[in-house]
């Protein structure tokens, strides 16, 4: 395995916020702080038609981090397979990372006192299980692995669709 990446296929999502709920219970979080949000985007015009996208955020677990450098203490890290994570025991709740964090990822969870951030439910990848928003994403939008066989499946699956529409277009000529 190389590096995990989440990918969120935007096309697919249906904006139920199930990951969120399964997130929130998997990590026992308090009401609050949510370590992914589904954000709503639209409705705008596009090609005549109203569109309306919901787009699942959270920790991109960035090639180079600025969590990391903004946090004094080393509370944050970045594992071997590409995982951000936050030591509770290390961070002093300082709050330097939530404000360096380009994407709004990092959280403060006020009853320990500590930053918390999405971490690809490492636990359970490390028990070789999907995290729990992939587990209980309905529309299947959420997926997690390496990035570049995460990339090419989208494309495949695209270049179908696309056959397909031609396909179609071919019949009605």
């Amino acid at each position: 395995m190389g590096k995990y990446s989440l990918l969120v296929d935007i096309e697919k999502c249906v904006g139920c916020q199930i990951c969120e709920v399964a997130c929130k219970q998997a990590n026992n979080l308090p009401a609050g702080p949510r370590l992914i949000r589904v954000i709503t985007v639209g409705p705008v015009m596009v090609g005549g038609k109203l569109r309306m996208d919901f787009v699942p955020m959270r920790c991109m677990h960035c090639g180079k981090p600025t969590c990391i450098d903004a946090c004094p203490t080393g509370a944050i890290t970045k594992r071997t397979d590409g995982i951000v994570v936050i030591d509770e025991a290390t961070c002093t709740g300082c709050k330097l990372c939530i404000e360096a964090c380009p994407f709004g990822a990092i959280k403060f969870n006020d009853e320990k006192n500590v930053a918390m951030k999405c971490t690809l439910c490492a636990d359970r990848l490390d028990r070789g299980q999907q995290p729990m928003c992939v587990i209980h994403c309905p529309a299947q939008a959420i997926r997690v692995g390496d990035i570049n066989r995460l990339t090419e499946a989208i494309q495949q699956r695209k270049a179908k669709e696309m056959c397909h529409i031609d396909e179609i277009h071919n019949r009605n000529l």
